[in-house]
């Protein structure tokens, strides 16, 4: 059976892995990881989260900064946690290894 492209919407042509973000799920703390897309979407920033269910600020246990196309995390906790990085729709959960 063929398919003529016309009759195909354009995202059955991207594979899975062009919408996502490059870059470990699961990190050491006191580290710096750096994250990045594989390329640049119009508008689209970067951004970090932490689940609903922690009641913390992300700056106590995160540091992050934005270097061009790319984010630069290190989480600054001594306990193991999660945080949930954006680059505008696309999300990737990041979950923190313990220390000790």
């Amino acid at each position: 059976m063929f398919i003529r492209l016309e009759d195909l919407d354009h995202e059955d042509l991207v594979p899975d892995d062009v919408n996502e973000i490059n870059g470990e799920k699961i990190i050491s703390p006191l580290e710096p990881h750096l994250y990045s897309y594989k390329f640049e979407v119009p508008g689209a920033e970067w951004w970090i989260s932490l689940p609903a269910s922690k009641n913390k600020e992300i700056d106590d246990v995160l540091e992050y900064k934005v270097i061009g196309n790319k984010l630069k995390v290190t989480w600054t906790g001594m306990k193991s946690g999660q945080f949930i990085i954006h680059y505008g729709e696309t999300e990737k959960t990041i979950t923190v290894s313990s220390l000790f």
